[in-house]
């Protein structure tokens, strides 16, 4: 372990929570009562992966426990992001027990083994925990949220209006500090994966008004930070395996794809992320510079990175819809309100 290691992983730490403070600007929890209850599911998702990994139940280099755990708390965020009307006893059990059960999990297949259940002896391609974090998140929220149905009131709070966007920017530039941490020296690929970082989003925001123009007739903070967010959702795993090229190409699709979802998954911004980050993780089967099926033309990296993405957003959708019921069920005095 030397000083540059130490400090890129630092990065990447610093840069992940970053990254949760942001979305909570995004989602507009902004209120000192929100701000509470995010710290206190983030730390709950850290903790929980900070054990598993001083338990061995994850084997990881030093480097990466603390961007794991960083990671850990973002997921938590994640997934409890549709529960806002909840309580907070909810909210912390909901966010440890799927940390426990969906993020580890998930997390081990990319980050501590060379899952390879087509041979191709590359494992998983996800340079930043896109699946763990992004995708397995986004499915648990959107299970809960589909069960649960939260209000119509709480859906028209998010998301709108100019100034969303600035924080989505922000989301943006500290996302590139995330995935370069993560590459934990300073070596020829940084510049790859900053220039991807950064060409991604911008394209995914750019593709995702114009698709909002030729589908509404016009132009709006909200379709352009569905594109930023899809773009930097969908950099996350890809940025140090495409050059600009295929990583515009990348951008254009997923924010393409997530402008044309439903306005429901639309209006959450968890959605979005996953939507983008899956889509990513597939596309870099085929278009992942000299693994891609276009440079091999063997589609097993396909197939492995189809499989897992399938599996990430599967598994947490059920896993999340099994939670959404038993929270219906679970006695409670008292509710919290929506948040106006």
């Amino acid at each position: 372990m030397d000083g540059v290691s130490l400090g890129f992983s630092a990065l990447a730490i610093v840069s992940i929570l970053a990254v949760t403070v942001l979305l909570a600007f995004v989602e507009k929890r902004i209120a000192p009562g929100d701000w509470a209850r995010t710290v206190l599911v983030a730390g709950t998702g850290g903790a929980i992966v900070t054990i598993a990994c001083s338990i061995e139940l994850i084997v990881l280099p030093l480097l990466l426990v603390g961007p794991l755990a960083a990671l850990g708390a973002l997921f938590a965020t994640l997934a409890t992001s549709l529960l806002e009307t909840e309580s907070v006893p909810k909210r912390l059990v909901v966010a440890g027990a799927a940390t426990a059960i969906v993020f580890l999990p998930v997390a081990s297949t990319v980050f501590a083994t060379l899952f390879d259940p087509f041979g191709t002896r590359l494992g998983v391609i996800d340079l930043g925990g896109a699946l763990p974090t992004l995708v397995a998140g986004g499915g648990v929220a959107i299970g809960t949220a589909l069960v649960r149905r939260p209000p119509d009131a709480v859906l028209s709070s998010r998301a709108e209006g100019w100034p969303i966007v600035v924080p989505s920017v922000l989301v943006c530039f500290a996302t590139v500090g995330w995935v370069v941490g993560l590459e934990l020296a300073a070596d020829d690929m940084v510049p790859i994966i900053v220039v991807s970082a950064l060409v991604i989003p911008a394209v995914a925001a750019a593709a995702a008004s114009v698709v909002e123009r030729l589908r509404f007739r016009r132009t709006t903070a909200f379709g352009f930070v569905t594109g930023l967010l899809a773009g930097v959702a969908a950099a996350v795993p890809a940025c140090a395996f495409v050059m600009p090229p295929l990583a515009a190409a990348i951008g254009i699709v997923a924010g393409a794809v997530c402008a044309l979802l439903p306005d429901r998954l639309r209006a959450w911004p968890v959605a979005t992320l996953a939507v983008g980050a899956a889509i990513s993780v597939v596309l870099l089967g085929a278009l992942g510079t000299n693994i891609g099926y276009i440079y091999t033309g063997q589609p097993e990296l396909v197939l492995g990175q189809v499989f897992v993405t399938v599996v990430s957003i599967a598994g947490g959708g059920l896993v999340g819809a099994g939670f959404g019921w038993l929270v219906q069920r679970w006695p409670s005095r008292e509710r919290s309100l929506p948040r106006r």
